[in-house]
């Protein structure tokens, strides 16, 4: 049985390494490195002015994704990414009348990252599965 290799403590571990991993890969190293580079050119789906809105997507797309790789404060990480992929979804991406499959890689972030909440960060996490 599969379950006498993986246990559910490991399988949340894979989805929080993979998810962060992607997440910094493909949205959150870009954002930091133009926040650190003086590239301050962004949307501003809340109304707090581009570069608040810029520096917000960082932190949340970079660091806290690398908080949650690493397994640390991931709870409290993948709720400040839940509330980010919130914004693109709900501030952005259907207010501008995107199709689904524009807001698509979004909308599964959201999920996964509400998963991981719920879940902790299971095995081989600084928290601890806390």
């Amino acid at each position: 049985m599969l379950s006498e290799f993986v246990d559910a403590k490991t399988s949340a571990m894979i989805l929080r390494v993979l998810v962060a991993f992607f997440m910094i890969y493909g949205h959150g190293f870009g954002k930091v490195m133009n926040v650190l580079g003086g590239n301050l050119q962004f949307l501003d789906p809340i109304g707090i002015g581009p570069e608040a809105s810029l520096i917000l997507a960082a932190f949340a797309e970079g660091i806290c994704a690398f908080l949650v790789l690493i397994g640390f404060w991931t709870r409290l990480a993948s709720l400040i990414l839940v509330i980010n992929m919130s914004v693109a979804i709900f501030f952005h991406h259907i207010p501008s009348g995107d199709a689904f499959g524009d807001f698509e890689a979004a909308a599964l972030y959201l999920v996964a990252f509400i998963v991981i909440f719920l879940l902790g960060p299971g095995k081989f996490a600084i928290d601890k599965g806390r």
